[in-house]
């Protein structure tokens, strides 16, 4: 599920966005102001931002920053994902800023939320789509990066221990047997009879902080397999 954050001062206009991508199936996160916007930018890493220009026009104000400047603030702290910039100035002085800054789309007000659905599915589709992101209370799986960041840890995944990862989140809630993780995650025949799969799922509890005897990710099947029961959120 694609995450957008939405930058908008104007709270009927914010709410709109939010409920007609939420619709979409979209993850979608809503700030008012500069600082909400870096906030959330942070807590909840979107994989594309879409703001207004002219927000410290807007009744609610944002305490000097407009839209450029949150981008300008974001790309500095190493977002790289797409930004699209929601606009009633179009000339090309103010297109050419929004570049500058690091935007990389524009959407003229007033628009259509269905124009702008496509344009954020086109920018999406560019990058590569949604980043391999999942929050699981306070534990953060980045399979991007592969890491599992927690509380008090920061735990690196190897290849291997990735995929495994992947495939269980990718199928939570299903019973998976060693036979079935063997041939989709080690592309291994069936009928090998092996231990790795077991290895691999004890190392990658360890990495979670998972208690294998009062489990909140991996539960054993004894005699079946795994199956992972955490949810997101």
């Amino acid at each position: 599920m694609p995450r957008i954050l939405f930058v908008e001062d104007e709270a009927d206009i914010l709410q709109s966005l939010l409920k007609f991508f939420k619709k979409q199936d979209y993850d979608v996160h809503g700030a008012q102001t500069g600082a909400e916007a870096l906030d959330l930018a942070q807590r909840y890493p979107p994989d594309i931002a879409v703001m207004d220009v002219m927000l410290h026009e807007g009744p609610a104000g944002l305490g000097g920053m407009d839209g450029f400047e949150i981008c300008r603030s974001l790309r500095d702290t190493g977002f790289d994902r797409p930004v699209i910039f929601l606009t009633a100035r179009s000339t090309e002085q103010d297109k050419l800023l929004g570049f500058e800054v690091g935007g990389d789309d524009y959407v003229t007000k007033p628009f259509s939320l269905l124009v702008l659905k496509a344009r954020v599915e086109a920018n999406l589709r560019r990058v590569g789509g949604a980043r391999e992101i999942y929050r699981f209370g306070a534990v953060t799986i980045d399979l991007d990066q592969y890491v599992i960041r927690r509380p008090d840890s920061t735990e690196r995944l190897s290849n291997r221990e990735r995929d495994l990862l992947r495939f269980f989140i990718e199928n939570r809630g299903r019973i998976l047997s060693r036979d079935l993780l063997l041939r989709q995650v080690w592309g291994y025949k069936s009928g090998i009879a092996t231990r790795t799969v077991d290895t691999h799922v004890l190392t990658v509890r360890k990495k979670l902080g998972d208690n294998a005897q009062q489990p909140q990710f991996i539960e054993t099947l004894h005699g079946v397999g795994y199956q992972f029961i955490a949810q997101e959120g």
